[in-house]
């Protein structure tokens, strides 16, 4: 295996990670992680068990999220270690008090301090410190044509369904 297919892959696990957190999706949170793996995230510090119950609980108001992963610098430390940066531009969008009202959307800028490891050949989060550069709540009015496909922050969100239908579920 080349460098640049470790590049690769250590690349897959964050913009998994993000589409985890967008999509609510726990186990693939946690599989980016190993076990023992430490995150300083904010007010959250420990394990990636930890972390995904304390992502549960903070995004539970939270109707729609994405994650935009850029600047991936891998500097490798190791035959199977890396130390790994990477921003992050965070839109977190609570849910509106009532149908159709205003709502809170958090813009934040920050970026993935990581130490990537190769266990078991497969590369993962060994441990990750999140640095804030910046949080920002602006109020908005989604004004998305509801008859649009709307992203959805679990299973039934079209990342996980088109595609995947039988030809009479196609035909209906």
């Amino acid at each position: 295996m080349s460098r640049a297919d470790d590049r690769f892959e250590i690349q897959d696990v964050l913009f998994r990670y993000a589409r985890a957190v967008d999509r609510l999706d726990h186990d693939a949170i946690a599989a980016c992680y190993f076990d023992d793996a430490i995150d300083v995230h904010g007010a959250y510090t420990g394990d990636a068990s930890g972390l995904v119950e304390d992502i549960r609980g903070r995004h539970r108001t939270i109707d729609s999220s994405q994650h935009f992963i850029s600047n991936v610098l891998v500097e490798f430390t190791g035959e199977n270690s890396a130390d790994v940066e990477s921003y992050c531009l965070c839109f977190l969008r609570q849910a509106p008090a009532e149908p159709g009202g205003e709502q809170d959307l958090a813009i934040i800028r920050c970026r993935y301090v990581d130490r990537f490891e190769r266990r078991d050949g497969s590369w993962g989060i060994a441990d990750r410190v999140v640095v804030f550069d910046e949080s920002r709540v602006v109020r908005m009015t989604d004004a998305l044509d509801p008859t649009w496909v709307a992203s959805q922050r679990d299973g039934s969100d079209p990342v996980f369904t088109w595609g995947h239908r039988t030809p009479v579920q196609a035909q209906a």
